[in-house]
């Protein structure tokens, strides 16, 4: 049974500045009757209480909260991008081979934790929650970011049509995208996210890419694509330090 959660090293420059945040494995599954001890173990994991970890509803779009002190957000609000300026409370966004993202600045005042499936990444989640944070003040500049454990370019196949909506979307998506025999594609999700961080003006040498796929890595990652409708979720959290 692997550990909870994957190394420090695998956010590279965010775990030093964002020391609470966790990247979970399949030891977790965040399912069935485990749900409740396994939000408990995260919160331990990342100093905060069960009931102080935010998440909610995500709908593969790129619609951004902000959680600030004293506000209550209810679960069942739509997004999947979640800004968070409150140290009582971490943030959390579930996938299972979507691309999880954590974002810090240096200077300890915001968090985020973003889900960027392909829909969320072809309506360019990253820009709009590094865009948000920006309204708060905080320039690109000072941020960093973590592409966590995802369906990597090795084994994420897509077809014309999903080709098609990132073109749309800017020809510069080109590059994301591998040949994979007639009608089909690789695409890499890692470099997408990565790239629209960087346009969004965050340095390159401040994202991190953990390079784990989780269709590739069975003994550490819940995969919906391999496991089926069976598969657990792993979860990407993060707390401002106090």
């Amino acid at each position: 049974m692997p550990n909870s959660i994957f190394p420090a090293t695998t956010a590279g420059p965010l775990a030093a500045v964002a020391p609470l945040h966790a990247f979970t494995t399949r030891a977790l599954s965040f399912r069935g009757g485990s749900t409740a001890a396994d939000w408990a173990e995260l919160a331990r994991l990342i100093n905060a209480p069960d009931v102080s970890i935010v998440r909610v509803s995500q709908v593969h779009g790129r619609r951004v909260v902000h959680v600030t002190p004293g506000v209550a957000v209810p679960p069942d609000l739509e997004a999947d991008a979640i800004v968070c300026t409150d140290p009582g409370r971490g943030v959390a966004v579930r996938v299972a081979d979507c691309v999880p993202i954590l974002i810090a600045d240096e200077a300890h005042r915001v968090v985020a934790a973003v889900h960027a499936g392909w829909r969320g990444t072809c309506a360019s989640v990253a820009t709009a929650t590094v865009e948000a944070i920006a309204g708060l003040g905080i320039s690109p500049a000072e941020l960093v970011a973590a592409i966590g454990p995802s369906m990597g370019p090795c084994c994420y196949q897509v077809d014309e049509r999903v080709r098609t909506a990132f073109l749309g979307m800017t020809p510069d998506a080109a590059a994301w995208f591998t040949e994979d025999g007639p009608g089909h594609w690789k695409l890499d999700l890692w470099r997408a996210n990565a790239d629209q961080l960087v346009m969004a003006g965050v340095p390159r040498t401040s994202i991190a890419v953990a390079g784990v796929c989780t269709g590739d890595d069975r003994a550490r990652c819940w995969s919906h694509r391999r496991d089926g409708a069976g598969a657990g979720r792993m979860v990407a959290a993060i707390r401002l330090s106090k």
